[in-house]
């Protein structure tokens, strides 16, 4: 599990501080409204989904998973968008 006091460059990896900074915590993230293009969303639903697969049993994507395809979504807008769509429909199934 991770500590909601963690910050997100210590939990997707130090190539995430140039978008997204070194201080933001992963529980802030999960709070952001500003949605309005596609990194700001795919942070705020990956981190989501992050917490999700440890708390829910059975969740779509493992931790690593999540880290893999944030990782990987972040070489284009088109394709943080598509994985932050992605990553909503399974934090909604969850519910």
């Amino acid at each position: 599990m991770v500590p909601q006091e963690s910050t997100v460059s210590k939990v997707f990896g130090s190539r995430v501080n140039e978008r997204y900074g070194s201080d933001l915590t992963l529980l802030e993230a999960t709070a952001r409204n500003d949605e309005e293009n596609g990194y700001p969303r795919l942070l705020k639903q990956a981190s989501a989904a992050l917490l999700n697969s440890y708390a829910r049993k059975g969740f779509l994507y493992s931790a690593w998973e999540i880290k893999t395809l944030f990782i990987q979504a972040l070489v284009s807008e088109e394709a943080a968008n598509l994985q932050a769509q992605l990553f909503s429909i399974a934090n909604e199934d969850c519910d």
